[in-house]
């Protein structure tokens, strides 16, 4: 498997509203590539499309999955993590407890404010196929979009019914829910 591929979603609906097309196009590709730069998944260029019953963006090289990172966990000061004989206080404890880790795995980290506990962690990425669907439904809620409408029996709003969507991460199918409507791969 790559370590990149395009991503392509469409979300297939009714007609929608001909004066909006291009704003609700901009808007969907705009909020859509600020999310994956917050969510720190590497991609390369954005292209959003739309025709009358179609809005979708296709991305190129989006990462499969993003990168691991450092992340440092201040704990309390040294000078309140142990007593006087050295030996670890309920502050360090709970620290070394909240880090997943015993007292003894715990380093130190020196500021110009003092000593201070401290862990090293590393929090393994998601993959693109985890946070594409949350990514997506946030781009989509915050179109802009003066009068949103509900279809069926579920809570989902849009400015038409939604009828499919299709989001696909290179030749793989990303089948999550995406506005309670199932995804797939085929665009009628």
């Amino acid at each position: 498997m790559s370590k990149a591929d395009d991503f392509l979603v469409e979300i297939g609906t009714e007609e929608l509203p001909p004066k909006a097309l291009r704003s609700l196009m901009e808007a969907f590709g705009a909020g859509l590539t600020a999310a994956i730069d917050e969510a720190q998944l590497d991609h390369g260029a954005v292209h959003a499309y739309a025709s009358p019953r179609r809005l979708s963006v296709r991305i190129d090289d989006l990462a499969r999955q993003q990168e691991d990172r450092k992340v440092e966990h201040k704990g309390p000061p040294i000078k309140i993590a142990f007593d006087k004989d050295r030996k670890p206080t309920a502050a360090a404890e709970a620290f070394a407890k909240k880090c997943g880790v015993g007292v003894s795995d715990l380093g130190t980290n020196k500021t110009d404010k003092g000593e201070w506990l401290a862990y090293d962690a590393v929090e393994r990425g998601s993959s693109a196929a985890e946070l594409m669907p949350v990514l997506i439904e946030g781009a989509l809620a915050a179109l802009p979009i003066p009068r949103r409408m509900r279809w069926g029996a579920g809570n989902a709003e849009f400015v038409r019914p939604v009828h499919w969507i299709v989001m696909l991460h290179g030749k793989d199918v990303i089948e999550t829910p995406v506005m309670e409507t199932a995804s797939g791969n085929v665009s009628p």
